[in-house]
C-alpha cells in the first residue's frame, strides 16, 4: 500500500515537473521569436507624462520646421541673386545652400506619416500635410521631365513651348502621369542648379534668346467652349507641330545644339524657389505651439494614442526610410538608378540628416529619452549609447557614397546597418517600458 502511494505521488511529481519545464520552453521560444535581445524588463504599470512629451514633440516639429523655412528663404535670396548675375560663385552659393535646406526638412519630414486629422478645407485646397510633403519632397524623379539632357537637348516642360512657365501650370504637372514625373519640390530644383552628375553651368541660366527658333503656340492656353469638337484638332495640331520641330533639330544636329530656353528655365527655377518657401511656412505655421492647427490637436483626448503614432512613425522611419530605401539599394545593386539626390551626390549626408532627426527628437527637452530615464535608465543609457555609435559612424559616410563601387559600400554600410537594427531593438524596449503599444519588430534583431 506505502509502495503504491510512493508510485503515485512521484507520478504526479514528474507529471507536474513536465508540465514545467513545457510552459518554460514555450516561453522561452516566444521570446527567442518576438522579442527583441535587449527586451524590456517585466512590466510594471507606470503612468507617463503624456502631455509634457507631446509638447516636446510639437516643439521639436516647430523648431525644425523653422529652421528649414529660415534656409529656403536664405536659399530663395541667394537664387535672386544668381538670376541677377549668373555665375559660377552665385551658383555654387545656391547649391550649397540647397543642401543645408533640403537636409533641415529630412530632419523632420517623417513628421508628415503621423496620423492626423486635417481640416475639411485643406481637403478642398489640395493642402493637407500629405500633399504639400508631396510637393516638397517626391523622389525618385524624371529630369527629362523638367529640362534637358545631354542627348536630349529641347526635352522637359522647360522646352515644351505649349506649356506656359506659370505657378499654376507648373502644379498642374506635378505628378501628371506617373509619380516620377515631379515638377516641384526639392528634386526638381536640385535638378535646375546641380545638373546631370553635378555639371550645371551657370551659363544656363543667363537671360538670352535660343540660337535657333522654336515656333510657340498658345493652343493649350485656349479654354474649350462646351461642345467645340475642333479642341481635338488643335490638339493633334500641337502634337504634329512638336513632331515637325523635332525633325527640324534632328536636321540642325541636336548634339552641337546647347541649351535653349533660358528665360523659360530662370521663371521656372524662381517659381519652383517661392511655392518651396510657401510650403515650409504653411507647415511652420500648422505647427506653432501657440495657435497651429496640428499643435492644438495635440491638446485633444487621447493623449496617449499620439504619443503611440509619434513613436511608431519615429521606428517606421528607421526601418522602411533608412534599411529598406536607402540602405538595402546601395549594398545589394551594382548601379543605384532610384537615389534621392542624385544630382547632388548626397545620399550619404541624407541618411545622416534622417538619423538626426530621429535622434533630436527623442533626445530633445522633455522627451522621451528623459522620461524613459525616470522609469528605466538602463534601457535610457543603451538607446543613447546606440544613437552615439550610429551617429559616429554616419558621420564618416562619404557623402557621395553612391558612387562608390558595390564592394566599397558594402564595406562601408553594413555595419552602419547592423548597428541600426540594434537600435530599433533598444528602441522597441524602450516603448515596452513606457507601455506604448506598437506594430510588431519587422526585422529579426538576432
Amino acid at each position: 500500500m506505502n509502495v503504491t502511494f510512493t508510485i503515485l505521488q512521484a507520478s504526479k511529481y514528474a507529471h507536474r515537473l513536465l508540465l514545467v519545464a513545457l510552459c518554460f520552453m514555450l516561453a522561452a521560444c516566444d521570446q527567442f521569436n518576438d522579442a527583441p535581445k535587449n527586451a524590456a524588463p517585466a512590466k510594471v504599470q507606470i503612468k507617463i507624462d503624456s502631455q509634457r512629451l507631446l509638447s516636446a514633440a510639437n516643439i521639436y516639429a516647430y523648431t525644425q520646421l523653422s529652421e528649414a523655412l529660415s534656409q529656403a528663404q536664405t536659399l530663395d535670396g541667394l537664387i535672386t541673386s544668381l538670376l541677377h548675375h549668373p555665375n559660377p560663385l552665385s551658383l555654387e552659393e545656391a547649391q550649397n545652400t540647397w543642401l543645408k535646406a533640403y537636409q533641415a526638412y529630412l530632419k523632420v519630414s517623417f513628421f508628415h506619416d503621423i496620423p492626423r486629422f486635417e481640416k475639411p478645407q485643406h481637403h478642398e485646397n489640395a493642402d493637407t500635410y500629405h500633399l504639400i510633403n508631396e510637393q516638397l519632397d517626391t523622389w525618385p524623379i524624371e529630369a527629362g521631365y523638367i529640362d534637358y539632357l545631354p542627348q536630349y537637348p529641347l526635352s522637359g516642360i522647360i522646352n515644351d513651348m505649349t506649356l506656359k512657365i506659370s505657378e499654376q501650370d507648373i502644379l498642374q504637372q506635378h505628378g501628371f502621369s506617373d509619380r516620377r514625373f515631379a515638377s516641384v519640390g526639392f528634386h526638381p530644383m536640385e535638378f535646375l542648379l546641380f545638373g546631370v552628375d553635378g555639371k550645371r553651368s551657370a551659363k544656363d541660366f543667363v537671360p538670352q534668346e535660343n540660337s535657333i527658333e522654336i515656333v510657340s503656340t498658345d493652343i493649350h492656353e485656349k479654354t474649350p467652349n462646351a461642345g467645340d469638337d475642333s479642341q481635338g484638332d488643335k490638339i493633334q495640331d500641337a502634337d504634329e507641330l512638336t513632331v515637325d520641330i523635332e525633325e527640324q533639330h534632328t536636321h540642325a544636329q541636336l548634339d552641337n545644339l546647347g541649351p535653349q530656353n533660358h528665360n523659360r528655365r530662370r521663371e521656372f527655377l524662381r517659381i519652383l524657389s517661392a511655392l518651396i518657401v510657401n510650403d515650409l511656412q504653411k507647415l511652420a505655421d500648422r505647427w506653432d505651439p501657440a495657435h497651429g492647427y496640428y499643435a492644438k490637436q495635440w491638446r485633444q483626448p487621447k493623449q496617449q494614442q499620439n504619443l503611440q503614432k509619434i513613436y511608431q512613425v519615429s521606428m517606421d522611419t528607421l526601418h522602411i526610410q533608412l534599411l529598406n530605401r536607402h540602405m538595402h539599394p546601395l549594398i545589394s545593386q551594382v548601379q543605384v538608378d532610384d537615389l534621392r539626390s542624385p544630382f547632388s551626390n548626397q545620399d550619404g549626408a541624407n541618411m545622416l540628416a534622417i538619423m538626426q532627426g530621429v535622434e533630436r527628437l527623442f533626445n530633445v527637452e522633455n522627451g522621451f529619452i528623459q522620461e524613459l530615464k525616470l522609469h528605466h535608465a538602463e534601457t535610457a543609457d543603451k538607446i543613447t549609447a546606440q544613437f552615439k555609435r550610429l551617429m559616429r559612424d554616419m558621420k564618416k559616410l562619404p557623402a557621395n557614397v553612391a558612387t562608390q563601387p558595390l564592394k566599397k559600400r558594402q564595406k562601408i554600410i553594413m555595419p552602419v546597418q547592423k548597428k541600426l537594427i540594434t537600435l530599433i531593438a533598444h528602441l522597441y524596449a524602450g516603448a515596452q517600458v513606457m507601455g506604448l503599444q506598437l506594430d510588431p519588430l519587422p526585422v529579426s534583431t538576432n
